[in-house]
C-alpha cells in the first residue's frame, strides 16, 4: 500500500494536557501542544546499539504478525472496538466519537522511558474519513500529564509518521502509550467510521544524556525490619534480619547515646518462599525501657523506633480520623481537615439508572481513592468500627478532633453514624438497597468539590441489601443505649430490607450498567450476605423467625469461618449469632465448629513466616486480609473467652506497621518509611499524602500496568511500591482501615 511519510520532532515534554487511559482511572484531556516542526522525509531504520537502552523497540508486535495484540480501549462516553484486521494492520472501529478527546481511546502498556533521552516513534495511521487524533505517551497516573503529545491528520491513504522526542521528566518505569480518536474540532459530524495502524517503532535513539537513578521513588530497603512505629513496653518485640545482616548476635543500640542496651543471639536463618530470601529474627522483648532505639547488626542497622505507653495513640487517632477525612456531602472546615478541607461535594440529586427519577443520596464516606460511595464495603467498614467499640470501649473516647467531638458521644460512633445516615437513603420504598452512587466515570485526581458530572445510582442488589440489612440491625443495639430513637429507625429499616430478601429468594447480583465503569464490587453468591442479615436480626431481637432463616440457609452448606471482606461476610454473620446475648441459637455448635475452622490456617501461616505474617499468598488489599486476620483470631477469643489470638493478632500489627520484606510501615505519615504517593485522590491533589491511610499492600498478581512492568519476577510479598500508578499496590480503601481501627483499639485497650 501506499503511504505518505511525515516526521514530527518535538520541542520536548509537555505538561499541559491530561489524558487517561488506565483500566479504572478515567481523565479528561486539554487540546494543548507545543509547536512542532513537521515535514515530510525520507525514513531510516532507527540505528541499532549496545546500550541497555537502545537498539530494540519497545512495542512487541508491532506489525501485528500475531493477532494476539497487547492493545487495550478505554471509553468515556464514546463506544468502538479493536482488533488485527485481515490484512494485518490494528484497526480501531469507532461506533461513536464522543464529546471529549479521549471518549475513545486505545493504549498500550508495558514499556519504560528515561529522563534526557531522545525517543523515537514510528507508526503508520489511515481512516475511513479525515480527522485529527492525538498521539500521546503519559504518566499513568497522578495528573496524567504527557510526556509527549502530537496531534496528527489521518486521511483515507496510509501514511507514515515519525515523532520525535526527549524525556524531560523523571525516568517513569511505566508510561502509557495511547491514541485519543474521540471529537476533534475537525470531526464533530461523523459518527462510525475505522481507523487503522500498523508497523509501531518505538526506541531509545539517543541515550547520551542519561541521568542515573532518575526515577521517581527512591524506597530504601532496609536488611533489618521492624515495627517503625515502636512497641508498647511489655509486648513482643521482634527484627527481622535478611542477607547480610544476617549474624550470629544483634543488639539494640539507644538513639541518645548510641550506646548498647541489650545484646542477644539471633535465631537461626531459614529460606521464606514469599520473600525468596533466607531471614533470621532477632527477639529483644526482654527489654521495655521507655525510649528511642535502633537495631544493629554487624554493619547494618534498623530504622529507628520508640518504646513507650502511648506509642500508637496518634496512629490510632489518625487511622480513625482518615474516616472523617473520606465524608462527602459536607464542608470539611480547615480547623478539621487542615489542608485536606473542601467545600461541600456531591450534592447534587442522582439518577437511578435506566428511569428519570432523581434522589437525594448526599452523605457517607468516599470509598477508597475515588470518590464513589458503595454500600457492600460501607456496610463492612461500619460494622470493623461498631465491633470494635463494642468489644474495646475504653479505647475510643470524644475527643479525636471532629465536627462531633466534646457532644458526649463517642466520636467512633459518630463518625459511623454518619454513614448509617448515607445508607439510609440508599434503601428503595420496597426495601431493597440500591447497590452504589457514583459518576459514570472515575474523576481526575482532584479535590472531591471538583467532581461535578451526574451522580447514578446503580439498581438494587441482593448484596447490598443483606449488607445494609445487617449494619442496620448490629446498629440498633449499639446505639440502643445512646439514641434510642435512632436505634428504633435502624431496626425498621433492617427489618423492611429482610422482608425485601424473603421475598427475592434469587440471586440478585450487581454488575456496571452500560456506560458506567466505576468500581463494581460485584459478587457471585449471596447467601453470606443472607446469613449475617438474619444473625444480626436474631441478635438484635432475639426473634426466633430469623433463626430459622438463619438455619435454613446455613444448611446450604455456606461456612461461617475467616471471610471478613466485603465479597464475603460469612464470618460476620458466625460471630453476630454466636455472641448473641439470647438462648443459644438452633445451630449455635455447627456454626461454631465453622468459625473456628479457620483459625488453625492462620496461626500456622504466621507461625512459619520470617515476619509472622498470616499469609500464604498475597492478593490485591493483602493489608485488609492481615487485619481481616488479626480481627478474626480475636472475635474467636471473645467467643471462646481466651486469649488465644494475642500473639498473631500484634504480630499482624507489627507486619503492617514495618515488620515486612518491603521495609515500609504501611501507614500514611508514620515511621520512617510509609507512603508518600498513595493512589488517593485528595492526597495527589495537594501533593502530600493524607495521614493515618493503610495502603493496601502487596500483590504478587500485578494488576495495573506500573505493577506488571516494575515488579514483573519478584516475590510474592516484596510486590509493592509507592506510585499512585500502582492501584493495585499503594490504594486506599475505608475497608481497609476499619479492620486497623478494630486492631489498634484492642492493643490499646488491652495494653
Amino acid at each position: 500500500m501506499k503511504r505518505k511519510i511525515i516526521s514530527v520532532v518535538l520541542a520536548g515534554a509537555m505538561l499541559a494536557g491530561m489524558a487517561s487511559c488506565t483500566r479504572t482511572e478515567p481523565t479528561e484531556t486539554e487540546n494543548s501542544v507545543t509547536e512542532t516542526e513537521t515535514s515530510v522525509v525520507e525514513t531510516t531504520e532507527p540505528t541499532e546499539d549496545e546500550h541497555p537502552l537502545m537498539g530494540f523497540n519497545m512495542i512487541e508486535n508491532g506489525d501485528f504478525a500475531d493477532k494476539n495484540h497487547a492493545w487495550f480501549v478505554y471509553l468515556e462516553g464514546g463506544d468502538g472496538t479493536v482488533a488485527v484486521n485481515g490484512d494485518g494492520q490494528l484497526q480501531y472501529d469507532c461506533k461513536m466519537v464522543g464529546i471529549k478527546m479521549h471518549a475513545n481511546q486505545i493504549y498500550y502498556d508495558g514499556f519504560s522511558l528515561y529522563q534526557n533521552c531522545q525517543y523515537e516513534i514510528q507508526f503508520d495511521c489511515s481512516s475511513t474519513v479525515e480527522r485529527d487524533l492525538a498521539c500521546r505517551i503519559q504518566i499513568n497516573g497522578s495528573d496524567y500529564h504527557e510526556y509527549m503529545e502530537e496531534i496528527i491528520h489521518a486521511t483515507p491513504e496510509m501514511q507514515h509518521f515519525d515523532i520525535v522526542f526527549t524525556m524531560e521528566d523523571v525516568s517513569d518505569p511505566a508510561p502509557r502509550l495511547c491514541f485519543n480518536l474521540g471529537k476533534f474540532e475537525t470531526n464533530e459530524k461523523f459518527k462510525e467510521h475505522t481507523v487503522c495502524f500498523d508497523n509501531f517503532d518505538l526506541r531509545c535513539i539517543d541515550d547520551s544524556g542519561y541521568v542515573e537513578g532518575a526515577s521517581a521513588g527512591g524506597a530504601v530497603i532496609q536488611s533489618i525490619n521492624l515495627n517503625q512505629i515502636g512497641y508498647l513496653p511489655n509486648a513482643s518485640k521482634v527484627a527481622v534480619l535478611n542477607g547480610d545482616a544476617i549474624a550470629d548476635k544483634a543488639a539494640v543500640i539507644d538513639v541518645s547515646t548510641g550506646s548498647t542496651v541489650f545484646e542477644g543471639n539471633t535465631e537461626p536463618s531459614s529460606f521464606n518462599a514469599s520473600t525468596g530470601r533466607d531471614e533470621a529474627r532477632f527477639d529483644f522483648s526482654a527489654f521495655n525501657t521507655p525510649g528511642t532505639y535502633k537495631i544493629v547488626s554487624g554493619d547494618f542497622e534498623s530504622f529507628e523506633f520508640d518504646i513507650n505507653e502511648n506509642v500508637y495513640d496518634e496512629a490510632f487517632d489518625a487511622s480513625l480520623r482518615m474516616f472523617y477525612l473520606q465524608r462527602c456531602g459536607v464542608e470539611l472546615d480547615a480547623g478539621h481537615a487542615d489542608i485536606y478541607a473542601h467545600p461541600e461535594c456531591h450534592t447534587g440529586e442522582a439518577v437511578i439508572y435506566g428511569t428519570d427519577e432523581t434522589i437525594d443520596v448526599s452523605g457517607g464516606w468516599h470509598d477508597a481513592g475515588d470518590y464513589g460511595r458503595y454500600v457492600v464495603t460501607g456496610a463492612k467498614s461500619a460494622a470493623d468500627l461498631m465491633l470494635a467499640y463494642s468489644l474495646y470501649p475504653s479505647a475510643f473516647d470524644d475527643n479525636l478532633g471532629i465536627p462531633e467531638s466534646g457532644n458526649g458521644i463517642p466520636d467512633v460512633l459518630d463518625e459511623v453514624r454518619f454513614e448509617l445516615d448515607w445508607l439510609f437513603k440508599m434503601q428503595a420504598s420496597d426495601g431493597g438497597v440500591y447497590h452504589k452512587v457514583t459518576c459514570a466515570n472515575f474523576p481526575t485526581f482532584v479535590m472531591p468539590e471538583e467532581e461535578t458530572e451526574g451522580l447514578i445510582v446503580t439498581p438494587v442488589s441482593t448484596t447490598a441489601t443483606g449488607d445494609f440489612a445487617a449494619v442496620m440491625a448490629m446498629a440498633s443495639y449499639v446505639y440502643a443505649d445512646i439514641d434510642p430513637e435512632f436505634a428504633s429507625r435502624c431496626l425498621d429499616a433492617a427489618v423492611k430490607a429482610s422482608e425485601y430478601l424473603d421475598g427475592h429468594p434469587d440471586f440478585e447480583g450487581a454488575v456496571n450498567p452500560d456506560g458506567i465503569v466505576t468500581g463494581e464490587y460485584s459478587d457471585s453468591n449471596d447467601t453470606d450476605e443472607r446469613l449475617w442479615a438474619y444473625a444480626e436480626l436474631f441478635k438484635a431481637t432475639g426473634d426466633s423467625k430469623y433463626d430459622d432463616a438463619f438455619c435454613g440457609l446455613s444448611g446450604s452448606g455456606i461456612p461461617c469461618a475467616s471471610d471478613f471482606g466485603w465479597q464475603g461476610v460469612g464470618a460476620y454473620a458466625g460471630y453476630a449469632y454466636l455472641s448473641a446475648d439470647k438462648s443459644k441459637g438452633k445451630f449455635y455448635d455447627a456454626v461454631l465448629a465453622g468459625f473456628m475452622s479457620g483459625i488453625s490456617d492462620i496461626k500456622a501461616a504466621a507461625a512459619g513466616d520470617a515476619y509472622y505474617s498470616s499469609l500464604t499468598t498475597y492478593p490485591w488489599g493483602s493489608n485488609m486480609t492481615v487485619a481481616n486476620n488479626a480481627m478474626y483470631v480475636l472475635l474467636y477469643d471473645a467467643v471462646k473467652k481466651s486469649n488465644e489470638g494475642d500473639a498473631v493478632a500484634r504480630e499482624q500489627l507489627n507486619y503492617l506497621l514495618g515488620t515486612n520484606g518491603t521495609s515500609y510501615c504501611f501507614l500514611s505519615g508514620f515511621g520512617t518509611q510509609s507512603p508518600n504517593s498513595p493512589h488517593h485522590r485528595p492526597s495527589e491533589a495537594k501533593g502530600a499524602a493524607v495521614p493515618g491511610m493503610l495502603a493496601g499492600g502487596p500483590n504478587e498478581n500485578l494488576e495495573d500496568p506500573y505493577a506488571s512492568n516494575v515488579l514483573a519476577g519478584t516475590a510474592p510479598a516484596l510486590c509493592y511500591a509507592d506510585s499512585d500508578q500502582a492501584y493495585s499496590l499503594n490504594e486506599v480503601a475505608i475497608y481497609w482501615n476499619s479492620p486497623l481501627v478494630f486492631l489498634f483499639a484492642y492493643v490499646q485497650s488491652e495494653g
